[in-house]
């Protein structure tokens, strides 16, 4: 039965999947060669981490957008035909649910592998100096943690929610913009900064994004 759920998702969702992948893995190479007209091959210490200061913003959006598009278009799907097909099948709805949940999660894999071959290429490029190191796995790691942890809120708020999932994440953004907002016309900025505190660092719900995530670091 997840065989056949993972089929189903993995025919919905795989031309998205081809796209973040492909981005993912032309990411780095793409970033370096912009700051970089001319060439590969040696470049200074400020050199390499200027060409990658931007590498990690850019994906930390990029695992946010492949976890919401991982509910979303299968959602999307079961929605147009009124859930027929979850409801034919001969398994209770919460059993339907894990197993959809955790197909998602498993496809999440894809464009990790492919941002991981990604570094790996354009590290194969790069003489680095002998004062900064290489983190491709680990970068590759924070990237499905990313993924996974956006693919798990929105799921979760999808899954809840149904049609009004929408409504609740517009809530959400609105309450968080009028917090920013009261915090910076009250002068009371500290307010804004224990919350952006509390929520991406560590132990923090959204502390992987948070965190450094760097390719190339000392």
């Amino acid at each position: 039965m997840f065989g056949q759920i993972l089929y189903t998702q993995l025919k919905w969702t795989r031309s998205t999947l081809a796209v973040l992948s492909i981005v993912a893995f032309a990411l780095p190479a793409g970033l370096w060669r912009l700051s970089h007209d001319s060439y590969f091959g040696t470049a200074t210490a400020m050199e390499v981490m200027c060409g990658f200061e931007v590498l990690g913003p850019a994906l930390v959006l990029l695992a946010f957008f492949a976890g919401f598009m991982a509910v979303a278009q299968p959602w999307a799907v079961d929605a147009a035909a009124r859930h027929v097909y979850p409801l034919s099948l001969p398994v209770p709805w919460s059993r339907y649910v894990g197993m959809r949940f955790g197909a998602g999660a498993l496809l999440t894999l894809i464009p990790t592998a492919a941002l991981w071959l990604g570094c790996l290429l354009v590290l194969s490029m790069i003489d680095l100096p002998a004062t900064l190191n290489a983190y491709p796995g680990t970068l590759a790691f924070r990237f499905l943690l990313g993924a996974l942890l956006s693919y798990a809120g929105i799921f979760a708020v999808q899954y809840i929610s149904g049609r009004k999932a929408a409504h609740v994440l517009l809530v959400l953004m609105l309450i968080l913009a009028i917090v920013a907002l009261g915090s910076e016309f009250s002068g009371n900025t500290k307010t804004l900064v224990r919350l952006l505190d509390y929520l991406f660092h560590s132990p923090g719900p959204l502390a992987v994004f948070g965190e450094s995530w760097m390719l190339i670091d000392v």
